[in-house]
């Protein structure tokens, strides 16, 4: 009768992979929702605060070589287009810095996802090493009671 028990560990090991699935499938939703949500907060507060920065700084830089009296030319024009170039080298490493960031949450999400599907996988797989089981000892038991082969 250990067939029995093969049977029901092979419904067990189904369920127990669904389980997992689901857990891992909430998982990565969650992380897909939080790469989102960074996502958002980058574009609709951090991008607009650095943007407005950088332009209150570059009009005060403006302004200061101004105020030095000096004709805006020659020296203080090369130094406010060095300006305006690490500004926007500044921005575009934010921007990077939030792609990278972005990815790599989203790569979470996908790697619960893929863990989701491995764990269905798993369960069928253990399923059908029960039935397996199950199917030889109802041989072996057959085997005892009818005397098929002989050892």
């Amino acid at each position: 009768m250990a067939f029995i028990g093969s049977l029901v560990a092979a419904q067990t090991a189904v369920k127990i992979g669904e389980y997992n699935a689901s857990i891992n499938r909430q998982q990565a939703a969650y992380w897909d929702a939080k790469a989102k949500q960074q996502r958002a907060a980058y574009e609709q507060i951090d991008k607009p605060r650095l943007e407005k920065k950088l332009k209150r700084d570059r009009s005060n830089f403006f302004v200061n070589t101004l105020m030095t009296g000096a004709e805006f030319s020659g020296t203080n024009y090369a130094m406010m287009l060095v300006f305006d170039y690490e500004q926007a080298t500044e921005k575009v490493i934010a921007d990077y810095n939030e792609s990278l960031e972005y990815m790599e949450t989203r790569n979470q999400s996908l790697l619960f996802s893929q863990k989701a599907e491995a764990d269905i996988y798993k369960g069928k797989l253990g399923a059908v090493s029960e039935y397996a089981k199950a199917g030889g000892s109802l041989l072996s038991m057959a085997n005892q009671h009818y005397g098929w082969i002989q050892a």
